[in-house]
């Protein structure tokens, strides 16, 4: 897409421009800027493609590749000549390297590429313009409705269906959903009722059982079901709904009806009729449905989206909201028995437990699961156990390749019409491997490193992706793609030259599918051990990939990596690839800006070369305790690396820095041990933001450790992780990390490991006015009673306990916690009983500000999960709405 590009293209101008360790010289800053002011230019044209903007896609898709392919040529040859520049020199001034480590200045010369700069300039001027025109032309046209509307709709009973096995005499499953959802149309509770959920997971087919079902059908005198689409013309939906809803009555063939006359006809019916159900399927924005409710107040409207946000501005207590839920392992497995065999006796033991596994492949996603049903219906061998057990063994089988294939029609509107600075954003989810839970804390980083969506807008954008139910949420902290959501990611990102998945090793003989790419996703590391793969590499041209992602599962034996092809590399993640020594040649990649790897030796001075490095990330293959508890494995140079923004080295300890050391950049540093954090190191380390600390207990360490006790120098810390990595498991253990002054400008604390701290500590917690998340885990806290007062925690929104010995829970007035929104109690077994208040103040308060909270209880004490239940019931209708409580019990996954 060229809205990545041109993100890409504006960072690499952004760092010549203003780079502290090189100067543009003669006049290349002067045609530099104007070429970067363009690229800003066009990048917040592209950005004007809105999810719901009615325009030519395929016109606007050629012109996106048009700019996309100029972008990277560009880019590319200008790399190619700074990289070519810098590596002259640094071989040059490699002995002034070792007197003056701090900086090194260099000079980039790149007049010869001025005529490349100027035509470059001209030539995305023009794309620019012509995107302009094509999206200007299409957002102030309104198009005359069309005389060839389908017949289909004019009677009520003519429901076609475009997806096998979507009709409604043949669905499986969602009971509980339908008789809820009819209750819910056939009151007056709610004036809008909507189905959210992701595209395939059946939205439109229960809502059509719903539409046709008898009690429905008795209670509304007058209904219409109208496909709308992201395209919908407003004046042919109300054609629609008149032409179901007239009865006799007969629009004569050719006839024009303004707009203003549709709808006042359709408002006379109303008015005749005040049990008049609108169903509108498939829609993409708010305007229509909204308009139907503002325009013919005695109508109920039913909606089904994929976008749960269009829904947004409908006031709660007139909208009933369902979250459409997947298919468990019984709905599933009895959905693909029909579709296979129909009415058939039943299958042998053998076939049903390899269908059963099949079933569970598809992931409870209906559409997965009648594609898949469709295929073995039609092959020869479909009631094969040996067949089926070899599908059901292997995710890449042909079936589940082939069915997503066929998916991908009904998936790509979900990709299409998002916004453009989410595309890529969600495009990059796919270079994890299938089924992968992604750590949010990791997307976060890869998205901000890449340039992709900044820091501070990460959460916007991730919620806003599984608001367009094209992420899936299964757990807090993590996020996940669904199996044909993925594949139809892997094969969009292929396609425009974002990223090159590596699963097996056909995959790397694809040279076509190699060439030009701007990233290469390594989920097979041993592939990079075989030979036959550098071969591979040299003769395709893929020193254009900027990053190396090697995502998939760890491998404790090292496995060579081949660096020398790619001399532009920005990003190389290798995490998963175990190395005995630093691989040299890493320091001779200039432009390299992250740098993860799995080690076992210490890191070379010589990284400092790494002028523009702002990520290092070290993790050592085994983690050993020496006897003072610490080991390190960092260079001094490390204090030299200006431009560091992040580091983590996991249980390692900084070195002491010189005198007139400063790490200005640096805001994350994870990890540490906490002989680290001394007040001489973090007095130079000002704009701190994130601190984790990691605390590995030697064998006879029994003396308190003093890790806060310079936490308060750091004024702009707003994230706190400690963590005892080894914690002694004992009833009985003393206070082994007193708790100290935190900065007021905490915002998030993580407590994990056997503190044992007594509840009356969190008074030093509890105080911090900014903190927004609690989380305690594996005993922080001991003791059997806590008491909340009034005036603490006067801005925490997430509290999580883990393990605790709590038996009793307590607040000391009604208003205790008034802005909690997440409650999550986990492993409580002993907790006897939970504030009642906390239905309270969200029935009073939370109420009025449509907001939801969340209770999750997982393995805690029945007594507990009572105390909950008498909570909900005490809670008035709309306030219950509004409350989501999620309780779970790891008995449930046996």
């Amino acid at each position: 897409m060229s809205y990545a590009a041109l993100i890409s293209l504006h960072e690499t101008l952004d760092r010549l421009l203003n780079s502290r360790r090189t100067v543009l010289v003669n006049s290349c800053r002067e045609f530099t800027q104007v070429l970067k002011e363009e690229v800003a230019s066009t990048k917040e044209t592209v950005k004007k493609l809105k999810s719901n903007t009615k325009i030519n896609r395929t016109r606007i898709n050629g012109l996106d590749e048009q700019i996309r392919e100029a972008v990277h040529k560009f880019e590319d040859a200008l790399e190619f000549h700074v990289s070519n520049q810098l590596l002259t020199q640094y071989s040059e001034e490699e002995e002034k390297l070792g007197e003056d480590r701090i900086r090194l200045d260099l000079d980039l010369d790149i007049e010869v590429l001025k005529q490349d700069f100027d035509s470059f300039t001209q030539e995305l001027k023009e794309m620019k313009d012509a995107y302009n025109h094509e999206l200007s032309d299409f957002l102030s046209e309104e198009e005359d409705d069309d005389d060839d509307d389908d017949d289909d709709d004019d009677d009520d009973d003519v429901i076609h269906l475009s997806r096998p096995g979507g009709d409604e005499s043949e669905m499986v499953g969602l009971s509980d959903q339908f008789i809820h959802t009819r209750n819910s149309l056939t009151t007056k509770l709610f004036k809008v009722t909507a189905f959210f959920g992701m595209a395939g997971i059946g939205k439109t087919s229960l809502a059509k059982k719903i539409f046709r079902d008898p009690l429905v059908s008795t209670h509304f005198t007058k209904r219409a079901f109208v496909t709308v689409g992201p395209n919908y013309k407003l004046k042919r939906v109300l054609l629609r709904i008149l032409k179901q809803v007239m009865g006799d009555m007969v629009i004569t063939e050719g006839q024009e009806l303004s707009l203003d006359r549709l709808r006042e006809m359709i408002y006379q019916i109303s008015k005749k009729n005040d049990k008049f159900l609108v169903v509108l399927d498939d829609v993409w924005d708010e305007k229509l449905w909204s308009y139907l409710v503002d325009s013919f107040p005695r109508i109920k409207v039913f909606v089904t989206t994929r976008v749960k946000e269009i829904m947004d501005s409908c006031p709660f207590y007139d909208l009933a909201l369902i979250n459409i839920r997947f298919l468990d392992k019984k709905e599933s497995w009895d959905l693909l028995r029909k579709k296979v065999f129909g009415n058939e006796s039943k299958c042998s033991y053998e076939l049903e437990e390899a269908g059963k596994k099949i079933a569970e492949r598809c992931e409870g996603l209906p559409l997965t699961i009648v594609t898949v049903a469709d295929i073995l219906s039609r092959s020869d061998d479909k009631k094969t156990a040996k067949y089926w057990n070899k599908i059901a063994a292997n995710v890449r089988h042909s079936v589940f390749m082939d069915a997503y294939d066929q998916m991908h029609k009904v998936l790509y509107p979900s990709y299409e019409y998002l916004n453009q600075e989410l595309k890529a954003c969600f495009l990059y989810m796919g270079v994890f491997p299938q089924t992968y839970e992604i750590p949010s804390s990791k997307l976060k980083e890869m998205w901000v490193v890449e340039g992709l969506c900044p820091g501070n807008e990460f959460d916007f954008t991730l919620r806003h992706l599984r608001l367009c139910s094209i992420v899936l949420d299964r757990k807090t902290t993590t996020c996940c793609l669904s199996s044909p959501v993925w594949h139809m990611c892997n094969k969009e990102a292929t396609k425009i030259k974002f990223f090159r998945g590596l699963d097996i090793l056909d995959d790397i003989f694809a040279k076509e599918d190699l060439k030009s790419q701007r990233r290469l996703c390594v989920r097979n590391n041993v592939l990079f051990g075989i030979e036959d793969i550098y071969d591979s590499m040299a003769s395709v041209e893929i020193s254009t990939v900027r990053s190396l992602l090697c995502t998939g599962p760890y491998h404790q034996y090292p496995v060579p990596i081949c660096l020398e092809y790619l001399r532009l590399l920005r990003i190389l993640d290798a995490l998963n690839v175990r190395f005995y020594e630093f691989p040299m040649e890493v320091v001779n990649i200039a432009q390299l800006v992250y740098l993860a790897l799995t080690l076992d030796e210490n890191i070379p001075p010589s990284i400092v070369k790494l002028w523009n490095l702002q990520y290092l990330i070290v993790h050592p293959h085994l983690s050993i305790v020496e006897p003072d508890g610490i080991s390190s494995y960092l260079p001094m140079e490390i204090w030299d690396m200006k431009f560091l923004n992040h580091l983590q080295v996991v249980g390692g300890k900084l070195p002491i820095p010189r005198e007139n050391s400063l790490l200005e950049n640096l805001s994350t540093l994870l990890d540490v041990s906490p002989q680290s954090c001394t007040e001489y190191n973090l007095t130079r380390i000002p704009n701190l933001k994130k601190l984790g600390i990691r605390i590995e207990l030697g064998p006879n360490d029994t003396e308190p450790l003093t890790c806060f006790d310079h936490i308060s120098h750091l004024t702009k810390l707003e994230t706190l992780e400690c963590v005892i990595a080894n914690p002694r498991i004992t009833s009985e253990v003393g206070v082994l990390v007193p708790l100290s002054i935190f900065p007021s400008s905490l915002e998030k604390l993580t407590l994990t490991g056997n503190f044992g701290y007594p509840w009356e500590e969190m008074s030093k917690i509890s105080s911090l006015p900014n903190l927004r998340e609690l989380i305690l885990q594996c005993y922080a806290f001991r003791g059997t009673k806590w008491r909340v007062e009034q005036h603490e925690f006067p801005k925490l929104r997430v509290l999580s306990i883990e393990e605790t010995d709590l038996v009793q829970w307590t607040f000391g007035h009604r208003q205790c916690l008034k802005n909690l929104d997440t409650l999550s109690m986990k492993h409580c077994y002993r907790l006897q009983e939970i504030p009642h208040e906390l239905g309270r103040d969200y029935r009073e308060t939370h109420i009025k500000k449509e907001s939801r909270r969340k209770i999750e209880l997982v393995d805690c004490n029945p007594v507990a999960l009572a105390c909950v239940n008498k909570l909900v019931k005490a809670l008035s209708r709309v306030a219950s709405s509004r409350l989501v409580i999620d309780i779970h019990s790891s008995w449930d996954d046996v």
